[in-house]
């Protein structure tokens, strides 16, 4: 029997806003976008916006699970979690750690997907451990070190296509070697923790590093005499920032500069959310480490910054408000263009064709209804 599903509303496309839209939802995908409705709808939506479902590629976790956790039930949590704020895909985001730590976070992911083959679970995003000891943030120096490439094949054979991104310092040793592997195998590399000088960015964008984590978070301030990876990443047209929109780690103004200068095409927005997320106010591991949570705001006990309690959701308005772009221009960072720098070449919008991942968010940017693959996974109306 044919599973299908009418909805009518202000439907968010890629660049543009269509007041009085209606999208088929069909096996699955999406079967056809009209600008005005063509029948009788099953679902009218008027308070709001009807989006593509979002696309998370740095998270650790949220209400209380951590993709560190190495349980199918912490992942399977995460999902419905993120589920409710109307995030359809995200990849789950490891801490640095010994290997003999992250073994067991990656087989119980490989165990989740298996029990749970639907989820929105995509990958794996490692965040280190091949990192710049001076620029950890919130990651612990114990389990940062130099990249070596047998370790890094032991990880790729033991996940196979399931690792999809690693964040490197490309000026640490061992990281040309791992960038030519990466290349070769399909897996995308982000510069981040490090501090790359502006030649020694060029050189890695140049190689093959396409994405640069947590844009001007753990590496060099702009300087006008030394500009480092962040003026680096921002010149180069091949190459997606990240950034987090909560008002915290970037000034307003700061989004503002990001939006201008990488334009609808080049701008991530990630969470980098941790179990604290959709929680109150306390005390959070954090891969091993306590991280204090005060007014919604995730510290060491350092003072560095320690991920976000950020939803994608959030930083999407957030960003719609701060850099002052448009709705479509912010719903796309969390969506598209995340989709099309990891190669989910189906998701991400709401294109005929693709994955038919829909949120239905309300006037006040609350998510009510998700869809993931033409089925209703979330119903908070």
């Amino acid at each position: 029997m044919e599973d299908r599903t009418v909805i009518q509303g202000p439907l968010v496309l890629p660049d543009a806003v269509i007041p009085e839209g209606q999208i088929v939802l069909e096996d699955g995908r999406i079967g056809a976008v009209h600008d005005r409705p063509q029948e009788v709808a099953d679902l009218v939506w008027q308070d709001g916006w009807i989006m593509p479902g979002l696309v998370d590629l740095h998270i650790h976790g949220a209400a209380g699970r951590d993709a560190m956790d190495a349980s199918v039930e912490a992942y399977r949590d995460l999902d419905q979690k993120l589920l409710e704020v109307g995030c359809t895909a995200y990849l789950a985001t490891t801490m640095s750690g010994l290997s003999e730590e992250l073994w067991p976070v990656f087989d119980a992911f490989k165990a989740y997907l298996r029990e749970y083959p639907n989820t929105g679970a995509r990958g794996i995003h490692m965040e280190g451990p091949y990192i710049h000891p001076q620029r950890i943030g919130a990651q612990r120096p114990d389990a940062v070190r130099d990249a070596v490439l047998d370790e890094v094949r032991g990880y790729h054979e033991r996940l196979g296509d399931l690792l999809k991104r690693i964040t490197v310092a490309p000026e640490r040793p061992g990281v040309k070697d791992l960038i030519a592997y990466a290349h070769e195998h399909d897996i995308r590399l982000s510069a981040g923790h490090s501090n790359a000088t502006f030649e020694e960015a060029v050189r890695a964008f140049d190689a093959g590093v396409s994405q640069v984590t947590h844009l001007f978070n753990a590496m060099p301030a702009l300087h006008h005499r030394e500009p480092g990876l962040a003026l680096a990443a921002l010149l180069d047209a091949r190459v997606r920032v990240e950034v987090i929109a909560d008002g915290v780690h970037l000034h307003p103004q700061m989004l503002k500069m990001v939006a201008r200068l990488k334009g609808p095409d080049g701008v991530l927005l990630v969470t980098d959310a941790i179990r604290a997320a959709l929680l109150d106010d306390g005390i959070y591991d954090l891969g091993g480490q306590a991280v204090r949570v005060e007014s919604g705001v995730a510290r060491t006990e350092a003072g560095n910054l320690a991920g976000s309690t950020l939803t994608l959701l959030g930083a999407v308005f957030n960003f719609h408000r701060f850099a002052e772009v448009s709705l479509p221009f912010a719903v796309k960072a969390a969506s598209l263009v995340p989709a099309v720098a990891m190669g989910f070449s189906d998701q991400g919008a709401l294109i005929p064709g693709y994955w038919a991942d829909v949120a239905l968010v309300d006037g006040r940017g609350h998510n009510r209804l998700t869809f993931r693959k033409g089925q209703l996974v979330f119903d908070g109306r």
